[in-house]
Protein backbone atom coordinates (compact mmCIF):
# COMPACT_ATOMS: atom_id res chain seq x y z
CA UNK A 1 0.00 0.00 0.00
CA UNK A 2 1.38 3.74 -0.99
CA UNK A 3 1.84 6.13 1.85
CA UNK A 4 -1.65 7.16 2.64
CA UNK A 5 -3.14 9.98 1.19
CA UNK A 6 -4.03 11.86 4.94
CA UNK A 7 -0.18 12.03 5.01
CA UNK A 8 -0.41 14.88 2.14
CA UNK A 9 -0.56 17.99 4.06
CA UNK A 10 2.49 17.00 6.38
CA UNK A 11 4.10 16.12 2.90
CA UNK A 12 3.33 19.62 1.28
CA UNK A 13 5.12 21.53 4.33
CA UNK A 14 8.31 19.10 3.54
CA UNK A 15 8.02 20.10 -0.37
CA UNK A 16 9.43 23.36 0.27
CA UNK A 17 12.73 22.76 2.49
CA UNK A 18 12.83 19.56 -0.08
CA UNK A 19 12.69 21.78 -2.80
CA UNK A 20 16.12 23.47 -1.39
CA UNK A 21 17.57 20.34 -1.07
CA UNK A 22 17.17 19.64 -5.16
CA UNK A 23 20.57 18.73 -6.63
CA UNK A 24 21.96 16.70 -3.12
CA UNK A 25 21.00 13.55 -1.79
CA UNK A 26 19.17 12.28 -4.45
CA UNK A 27 16.75 15.05 -4.49
CA UNK A 28 15.15 16.48 -7.90
CA UNK A 29 13.33 19.26 -9.06
CA UNK A 30 10.23 17.73 -10.54
CA UNK A 31 8.74 21.07 -13.29
CA UNK A 32 5.61 19.91 -14.60
CA UNK A 33 2.72 21.49 -16.22
CA UNK A 34 -1.04 21.48 -14.24
CA UNK A 35 -3.32 19.31 -17.05
CA UNK A 36 -5.81 21.66 -15.81
CA UNK A 37 -4.32 24.63 -15.28
CA UNK A 38 -1.35 25.08 -17.46
CA UNK A 39 0.86 26.36 -14.38
CA UNK A 40 4.04 25.16 -14.79
CA UNK A 41 4.27 23.24 -11.12
CA UNK A 42 7.48 21.92 -9.04
CA UNK A 43 7.76 18.84 -6.68
CA UNK A 44 10.58 17.31 -5.15
CA UNK A 45 11.01 14.30 -5.25
CA UNK A 46 13.60 11.38 -4.97
CA UNK A 47 14.99 10.16 -8.18
CA UNK A 48 18.02 8.39 -9.64
CA UNK A 49 19.63 8.14 -13.20
CA UNK A 50 20.89 5.53 -15.05
CA UNK A 51 22.03 6.38 -18.03
CA UNK A 52 19.36 7.54 -20.32
CA UNK A 53 16.58 6.74 -17.73
CA UNK A 54 15.56 8.29 -14.90
CA UNK A 55 13.16 6.76 -12.03
CA UNK A 56 11.24 7.78 -9.37
CA UNK A 57 9.26 6.15 -6.68
CA UNK A 58 5.56 6.89 -6.56
CA UNK A 59 4.64 6.88 -2.92
CA UNK A 60 1.53 8.45 -2.91
CA UNK A 61 0.51 6.30 -5.63
CA UNK A 62 -0.62 6.80 -9.51
CA UNK A 63 -3.31 9.03 -8.75
CA UNK A 64 -0.91 11.73 -7.39
CA UNK A 65 -1.21 15.16 -9.37
CA UNK A 66 1.94 15.29 -10.35
CA UNK A 67 2.05 11.55 -11.67
CA UNK A 68 -0.91 12.36 -13.85
CA UNK A 69 0.39 16.12 -15.03
CA UNK A 70 3.37 13.99 -16.21
CA UNK A 71 1.40 11.01 -17.88
CA UNK A 72 -0.77 13.50 -19.56
CA UNK A 73 2.06 16.09 -20.80
CA UNK A 74 4.42 13.02 -21.94
CA UNK A 75 7.11 15.37 -20.93
CA UNK A 76 8.69 17.20 -17.84
CA UNK A 77 11.97 18.97 -16.82
CA UNK A 78 14.01 18.15 -13.85
CA UNK A 79 16.82 19.80 -11.73
CA UNK A 80 18.77 16.71 -10.35
CA UNK A 81 22.49 17.30 -9.08
CA UNK A 82 23.82 19.80 -11.82
CA UNK A 83 21.64 19.07 -14.53
CA UNK A 84 18.88 20.32 -15.79
CA UNK A 85 16.96 17.18 -17.85
CA UNK A 86 14.29 17.15 -20.59
CA UNK A 87 12.24 13.86 -19.96
CA UNK A 88 10.28 12.30 -22.36
CA UNK A 89 8.27 9.03 -22.53
CA UNK A 90 6.98 8.49 -18.71
CA UNK A 91 5.72 4.86 -17.65
CA UNK A 92 4.32 3.42 -14.81
CA UNK A 93 6.45 0.42 -13.76
CA UNK A 94 5.87 -2.10 -11.09
CA UNK A 95 8.65 -1.23 -7.92
CA UNK A 96 10.42 -4.52 -8.82
CA UNK A 97 11.12 -3.44 -11.83
CA UNK A 98 12.06 0.35 -10.75
CA UNK A 99 14.52 0.02 -8.25
CA UNK A 100 16.48 -1.98 -10.35
CA UNK A 101 17.72 1.48 -11.77
CA UNK A 102 18.62 3.06 -8.18
CA UNK A 103 20.61 2.39 -4.97
CA UNK A 104 19.87 -1.02 -3.65
CA UNK A 105 19.52 0.14 -0.08
CA UNK A 106 17.22 3.11 -1.37
CA UNK A 107 15.31 0.36 -3.37
CA UNK A 108 14.94 -2.13 -0.37
CA UNK A 109 13.33 1.02 1.50
CA UNK A 110 10.98 1.68 -0.94
CA UNK A 111 9.60 -1.70 -1.27
CA UNK A 112 9.78 -2.86 2.11
CA UNK A 113 9.31 -0.21 4.41
CA UNK A 114 7.38 2.56 2.41
CA UNK A 115 5.54 -0.27 0.39
CA UNK A 116 5.86 1.69 -2.93
CA UNK A 117 3.88 -0.36 -5.75
CA UNK A 118 4.83 1.66 -8.41
CA UNK A 119 7.80 3.89 -9.98
CA UNK A 120 7.63 6.57 -12.74
CA UNK A 121 10.55 5.46 -15.14
CA UNK A 122 11.37 8.68 -17.51
CA UNK A 123 13.64 8.37 -20.99
CA UNK A 124 16.19 11.61 -20.69
CA UNK A 125 16.30 13.36 -24.20
CA UNK A 126 19.78 14.53 -25.48
CA UNK A 127 20.31 18.41 -25.89
CA UNK A 128 20.26 19.53 -29.23
CA UNK A 129 23.70 20.20 -30.96
CA UNK A 130 24.76 23.49 -30.60
CA UNK A 131 24.10 25.88 -34.09
CA UNK A 132 27.04 25.88 -35.89
CA UNK A 133 28.43 28.86 -37.36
Amino acid sequence: MPFPRLLMPLSRRFDALALRLAGRAAFADLEHVGRRTGTVRHTPVRAFRRGDAVVIGVNFGNRSDWVQNVLAAGSCRMHLGRELLDLTDPRLVPVADGVRDMPRLFGLGLRFVVRTRECLRLTVTPPPPPPSS
